[in-house]
């Protein structure tokens, strides 16, 4: 009797196994899809897509990543968790003080915007670095705007004077990455 129990048990094992194996392998599926001038506008301008966008089951199937950096988003794959992120802002890594970056906080006092760079009254606490008030900007400066719990970039155009910020400036002493938060 114990001999059957325990080969009823390796049998109960071993089919879940096999079931379990059934449902983790992925499905591919042949679909007939319609390849035609699919045109992508975001506020007004063509977009150029990497892959052509194409037609299934009447809705458009177009790639992620064009989509979304045509709308100045941003999108990370992550490949372990099967997973698509996607935000409609661009971030920055934050300050890295282990390659001699810095956080400063302070207040814009002048903005120079022909030759990109931004005067400001630093803002002391007993852990700042004293900077040069004039700091010159990186020409691919990420500038984010934040508000509660929503994020949006700016230009630097859009930066005004008296505008409280947070800076990282990198260790060639440029600001790689500004925050606003009003």
């Amino acid at each position: 009797m114990k001999n059957k129990n325990k080969i009823l048990i390796f049998a109960i094992i071993f089919l879940l196994m096999l079931s379990g194996a059934s449902f983790a392998q992925e499905i591919t599926k042949n679909i007939e899809v319609l390849f035609t001038n699919v045109i992508i506008e975001v506020n007004g301008n063509k977009l150029e897509v990497e892959d052509k966008p194409f037609v299934y089951k009447n809705r458009i199937y177009a790639p992620v990543r064009d989509i979304v950096e045509g709308i100045n988003g941003e999108v990370n794959w992550n490949e372990e968790e099967n997973k698509v992120k996607i935000s409609n802002y661009k971030d920055f890594p934050e300050c890295d003080y282990l390659e001699g970056e810095q956080f400063i906080y302070g207040l814009i006092t002048n903005i120079n915007y022909d030759k990109e760079t931004i005067e400001i009254e630093q803002h002391l606490d007993d852990n700042s670095p004293t900077i040069n008030p004039v700091l010159e900007i990186e020409r691919d400066v990420v500038i984010i705007l934040q508000r509660n719990d929503k994020k949006m970039n700016l230009e630097v155009e859009d930066l005004k004077i008296g505008e409280d910020v947070g800076l990282v400036i990198n260790n060639e002493n440029r600001v790689r990455g500004i925050i606003l938060s009003k």
